[in-house]
This record gives structure tokens, C-alpha cells and sequence, in this order.
């Protein structure tokens, strides 16, 4: 569903179009009312470009919503609606927004987001499917999990065997973190790599990606010695400094996008949407970015790229040059 939408967004309000972020309203439905939501979809966009307003559970606060799981495996609780009987404030409510969806001129694009299940009752859906297009979402399981998988390797321009397909499917479900494990294999491999059993075994497989954001923790706090002792935990349960290399780079990325929106004020309840990461990876990166300059996080990139090539060219022992890499980034 993110990716979705982030391509309606991409598509009606780019975010290299200077006016993207200002032709973009976002609403929580929690205490928006139907002139509200009218004002704002009736507004003229900047330079007669398209508007786009996104409201987040509007239909799950009056027909009820269910918890979802979240991306740590805990649970999001949606907004309760009243479910012994609705209110009368609340059918006028109900009425006011379906109103509203008649209203929206051709210049605007109201996206209504739920992120649990909806009652297909509700009057909210029926309105919305009269004046627009309902698009439901549902992650792949099986077969269709395997195939998003390959076509997501073969994006990044490697390719994976069935073996390898399996192993991923069976112990990755969520969307976001097989997609961040893929941009690590893919660093591992090289384009026009391929992915098999083996090279999940020495990228010691998502199991080490908790220990490498450990050692950036140090690292962000200065903690040479802390930093150290994380590296050396990795290397002596038995993971290749190769494997390790692949999965530092990603995190290091991964901080640099942040710090960047951090450095353009981006708001963090949208930072996930921005960049394309899961909420709990932003949400875990956060206070580590803080810790960076931009200036310093490119030099640490530099610094691993300049290694890694070194590494693959036999020029440096990989193991000693990544401990002195760990110390310059706590420096």
C-alpha cells in the first residue's frame, strides 16, 4: 500500500516539483470535519497544478477498523468507532463527508488511506466508489510472494535461484524488509549478481542487520570501544567481513536518507512516505541520524566504497581495514 501510494503522489504532486509539498494536504480523520475536508479539496492548487489531499481512516472511524500488525510485529490499534448504534452526530457526519466526495473538482485528488480492513457496508466506501476507484491491497503469500521477489531482483538487476526465492519467501513476509534484504544482497552480489543459497548463508541472512545497527549506534554516540566489540562479535560468530561491508553500506545509506530529511525539516510522520522506508526503520534511525553531519555520513560512504573495492581487488585485508573504519566513524 505504500508503494501505491507513492505513486499517486509521484504522479500528482512530484516531489521534485517545488510545489509539490505545497499543492499536498494531509489530514488525520480522527477530528476532521466535512467543511474542512471541503475547503481543502475545493482550494486552487499552485500555478494550476493538480491538488492532492490525503485522509488517513475517515471510513474506519465510522464503520469501526480492525488492529493490524505493525512492522514489529506488534499491534496498531485503528480508531474505534462506535459500535453499539451510531449517533446522530455521527450519521450527519457520515452524510457530510459523502457530500463532499461529490464535490471534488477535476484539479484535486482526494486519496482516503485505511490501513486495516474496512466494512464494505460502510456508506463512506459506497460514496467513495461512486465518485472514484476503491484499490485494495493485500501482500502476496505463496507463489505470488516468490514472483513480487524476483521481479523485485530483477529491478536491481540481479538474479535470484529457486532455492534462494524459497529461503526469502519462507522467512521474510513483510514487503519492506524483503525489499531492504534485497538491496543488501544486491550490493553483495553486484549487478548482474546472482542470489542463491550460499550467498544468503555468508550474508549471514537478515540475522546480523540488529548487530550492524548496533555498531552504527555506537558509532553515533562515539563508543570506539562499544562500536569495536559489536564488530568482533559479528566477525567471531563466524560472519565474513564480505557479508558485513554490504549490510554497514545499506544502514549508512539508509542514515543518509534520513539526515537529509532532517536537514529539510521533512516532518517524521512522513519521512517513511518520503523515502520509500518502512515507519519502523525510520522510526529506529532517527536519533542515529542526529548524531551525523550529511558531511560525515558521505565520508563513511566514500570510506566503504573505497573499501569494498579495495577488498575485491585483493588490495586490503578486509578484516583490518573494517576495524579502522569503525574507529574513524566514531571519530
Amino acid at each position: 500500500m505504500a508503494q501505491a501510494l507513492q505513486k499517486h503522489l509521484a504522479k500528482h504532486a512530484p516531489a521534485e516539483d517545488s510545489f509539490g509539498d505545497v499543492n499536498l494536504t494531509r489530514f488525520d480523520a480522527a477530528h476532521l470535519t466535512p467543511d474542512e475536508l471541503a475547503r481543502a479539496v475545493q482550494s486552487i492548487g499552485f500555478f494550476d497544478d493538480e491538488r492532492v489531499v490525503v485522509v488517513e481512516g475517515l471510513l474506519s472511524r465510522f464503520t469501526g477498523g480492525k488492529s493490524v500488525e505493525g512492522e514489529d510485529g506488534g499491534s496498531t490499534e485503528k480508531a474505534e468507532a462506535v459500535s453499539r448504534g451510531k449517533s446522530k452526530a455521527d450519521a450527519g457526519l457520515t452524510e457530510g463527508f459523502a457530500q463532499v466526495f461529490g464535490l471534488v473538482p477535476d484539479s484535486t485528488v482526494l486519496i482516503l488511506l485505511e490501513r486495516g480492513s474496512v466494512n464494505k457496508n460502510s456508506a463512506l466506501l459506497k460514496a467513495a466508489a461512486r465518485h472514484g476507484k476503491v484499490e485494495e491491497f493485500k501482500s502476496p503469500v505463496g507463489g505470488m510472494l516468490e514472483r513480487w521477489i524476483a521481479e523485485r531482483g530483477r529491478g536491481a538487476g540481479i538474479k535470484i535461484t529457486p532455492g534462494a526465492l524459497s529461503a526469502l519467501a519462507a522467512t521474510l513476509s513483510d514487503l519492506q524488509m524483503l525489499a531492504n534484504e534485497l538491496d543488501k544482497l544486491s550490493l553483495y552480489v553486484g549487478e548482474g549478481g546472482t542470489v542463491d543459497e550460499k550467498a544468503l548463508r555468508q550474508m549471514s541472512f537478515a540475522s546480523r542487520q540488529d548487530d550492524v545497527f548496533e555498531m552504527t549506534s555506537a558509532a553515533a554516540r562515539r563508543d570506539t570501544r562499544g562500536a569495536l566489540q559489536q564488530l568482533h562479535k559479528l566477525t567471531d560468530s563466524g560472519t565474513q567481513p564480505e557479508g558485513i561491508l554490504p549490510v554497514l553500506a545499506w544502514q549508512v545509506r539508509t542514515l543518509m536518507q534520513v539526515r537529509d530529511m532532517l536537514d529539510r525539516r521533512v516532518p517524521e510522520y512522513r519521512m517513511a512516505e518520503k523515502s520509500g522506508l518502512s515507519d519502523y526503520m525510520v522510526q529506529k534511525s532517527v536519533s542515529q541520524a542526529r548524531q551525523f553531519s550529511m558531511k560525515k555520513l558521505l565520508q563513511i560512504h566514500t570510506g566503504l566504497l573505497e573499501l569494498d573495492h579495495a577488498v575485491k581487488t585483493g588490495r586490503a585485508q578486509a578484516e583490518l581495514s573494517l576495524d579502522t573504519l569503525v574507529v574513524e566513524m566514531c571519530q
